[in-house]
């Protein structure tokens, strides 16, 4: 068998290596986009789980915010978070939302999560209720709510020396601890009663604890003339036309009047089922005496109050 010399022409051999050159061309660009091709998929796929996480986050922070502003708007309402944000929609907008940003969706769920909290347990209580603590007054140790009080004083011959010493020093005391949203009035009584500065209501009022007005106080109650009787009732009458929040009574003997009957008429409301609801709580005070304790006792327990002996030092 003889070769044909034509196999080996050179044109023949230059169209085989360049066929061969194309094809492995052709190889690594295909091979080249197909790793282009892959990475790209890659790179969509984590794009695409980080903006369904994206909204997941503003979603939920979103409803976080949306129950602390109803929490915040309805303070009487208890709110629980886990029903409020299993019922929200899930395309809420929030200005929390570009939080996710810079913060991670745990700091930035907790973070708000404590928000809805604080703002639940506004006010100290346990139902989510806001209730405003109330002012309080505090006289030989008995302890008043409200902002108007009406300190109803014996100024009986029996009270002289020390005792009227220690009822001056704790009556400015008192009047002095009192807020800027308080007020206070003052009556003393022997056989009949005085009220403060000798001006009765409705003339005489409520008047702030300045120093003005606490300076002058000091300067009445030592001007004071103690009397005979230990006769309080009129000075408690006058006491419950002003409508205090409290009054604090003190005495160092037996009461020797109606005062114990008349409390039953004057201090007492029908409520809407019929029963006697006290209108006024009247904080008794027993000064260093043993004389008269059952009867101041039997005052506050009948009137709301608590029943306070103090004794000398």
């Amino acid at each position: 068998m003889q070769l044909n010399p034509s196999w080996f022409s050179k044109p023949r051999t230059k169209s085989l290596i360049a066929f061969l050159i194309s094809t492995c061309i052709h190889l690594i660009l295909c091979l080249t986009f197909a790793f282009i091709l892959i990475s790209a998929q890659g790179e969509h796929r984590r794009s695409l789980q980080l903006a369904i996480a994206s909204k997941d986050d503003r979603q939920e922070v979103s409803q976080l915010d949306f129950v602390l502003e109803a929490t915040a708007l309805s303070p009487l309402v208890s709110v629980d978070p886990t029903i409020a944000l299993s019922a929200m929609s899930a395309d809420i907008s929030s200005p929390f939302a570009t939080m996710t940003s810079s913060f991670s969706r745990s700091e930035v769920v907790s973070g708000v999560a404590a928000q809805v909290a604080e703002a639940a347990n506004y006010g100290g209580t346990n139902d989510g209720a806001t209730q405003k603590s109330k002012s309080q007054a505090s006289f030989f140790g008995a302890q008043a709510e409200g902002n108007r009080f009406v300190f109803v004083i014996d100024s009986s011959g029996s009270m002289r020396g020390p005792r009227w010493e220690a009822l001056c020093k704790e009556l400015i005391r008192a009047i002095q601890s009192l807020s800027s949203d308080q007020d206070f009035f003052v009556i003393s009584f022997d056989s009949t009663a005085h009220p403060m500065f000798g001006t009765p209501p409705p003339k005489g009022k409520f008047l702030k604890a300045v120093k003005k007005n606490v300076d002058q106080l000091r300067n009445w109650i030592r001007s004071i003339e103690h009397g005979r009787q230990t006769f309080p009732a009129s000075a408690v009458g006058i006491a419950m036309k002003l409508e205090p929040d409290a009054i604090f009574l003190l005495s160092d003997g037996e009461i020797n009047d109606s005062t114990v009957e008349d409390l039953r008429i004057w201090n007492r409301k029908l409520d809407s089922d019929g029963d006697a609801k006290t209108l006024v709580p009247i904080h008794t005070v027993l000064l260093h005496s043993q004389i008269g304790y059952a009867t101041l006792e039997n005052i506050a327990k009948e009137n709301g109050g608590t029943f306070t002996p103090v004794r000398p030092r």
